[in-house]
């Protein structure tokens, strides 16, 4: 969207914001208001518990980004809803859908994942997908956020490779491991024990796999400091994960009284703000 350069200096803000409301005040209830401009695009999308509070008072707002906006407003258009959840629900929904140009927050499109494993033989494999893979008998998520997932990932699968291997340096690690970029796919071995706790702590109902982890690599002797702090790290990124992921999703479902193991991609940010607002 290209906006004008320039506006009629004369008009006031407070005249501009009265003249795009109407002659009809908004009502005093929760609601969605939808900016536009004189091309009748979309400027910014917005809700409020008392739209009329809200709407008018953008008349005297100091900000230089809420003044340049009314600066090419033309018409405010709104909904009424029944409770300010509903409000926000709906903000969100014509945030995603109309990507206004003021908006920030909830404009950018996430990433989210799902993270799959399935018995390979004598290995566990874990799979990283965008959807629900058919041929994984184990899925978890979805988890929001494409960096901090597939940085959770690779250093869940990091610390159980090292628990499961006598290494003495990161740079013993597999090749895929030490990529930049966590693989897509990668088998290790893994005994029953290990198993159930990332079964727990995929779940979110557990975080006591990083306790072991912790453990474990206390009572590890390491070649050189740089791996010793290399493997602090993955654990910090691995707790980060937990908390922002599975911890996050297994809270959700608790108090949302939510029926089903996995979350929908096209549901987790309604989700969340459901449980924000509970």
């Amino acid at each position: 969207m290209t906006l004008d350069l320039f506006e009629p200096t004369a008009i006031t803000q407070k005249e501009r914001v009265n003249k795009a409301m109407g002659e009809e005040l908004p009502p005093h209830e929760p609601g969605v208001y939808t900016m536009y401009d004189k091309h009748d695009q979309v400027l910014y999308v917005g809700k409020g518990k008392d739209l009329q509070q809200r709407i008018t008072s953008y008349r005297y707002s100091k900000s230089k980004k809420v003044q340049r906006m009314i600066a090419h407003l033309e018409r405010i258009s709104y909904e009424v809803c029944n409770t300010e959840t509903d409000a926000i629900l709906l903000e969100n929904l014509l945030i995603r859908s109309l990507r206004p140009p003021f908006n920030h927050a909830n404009k950018k499109p996430e990433t989210y994942y799902y993270i799959s494993t399935a018995r390979r033989g004598n290995k566990k494999e874990f799979r990283l997908s965008m959807r629900v893979l058919d041929d994984y008998p184990e899925v978890y998520g979805c988890f929001k956020g494409h960096l901090k997932t597939r940085k959770g990932l690779g250093a869940l699968l990091k610390l159980l490779f090292v628990q499961e291997t006598s290494i003495t340096s990161a740079h013993y690690l597999p090749s895929q491991l030490l990529n930049r970029i966590t693989p897509q796919k990668f088998q290790l071995r893994l005994d029953e024990e290990s198993g159930f706790l990332v079964d727990q702590f995929l779940k979110g109902s557990s975080s006591l796999l990083a306790d072991h982890f912790e453990e474990h690599i206390m009572n590890l002797t390491f070649k050189d400091r740089f791996t010793s702090t290399y493997f602090d790290n993955e654990l910090e990124l691995l707790r980060m994960f937990f908390t922002l992921g599975p911890q996050r999703n297994y809270r959700m479902k608790n108090e949302l009284g939510l029926r089903s193991e996995l979350i929908n991609q096209d549901e987790i940010d309604d989700l969340l703000t459901l449980m924000k607002e509970g």
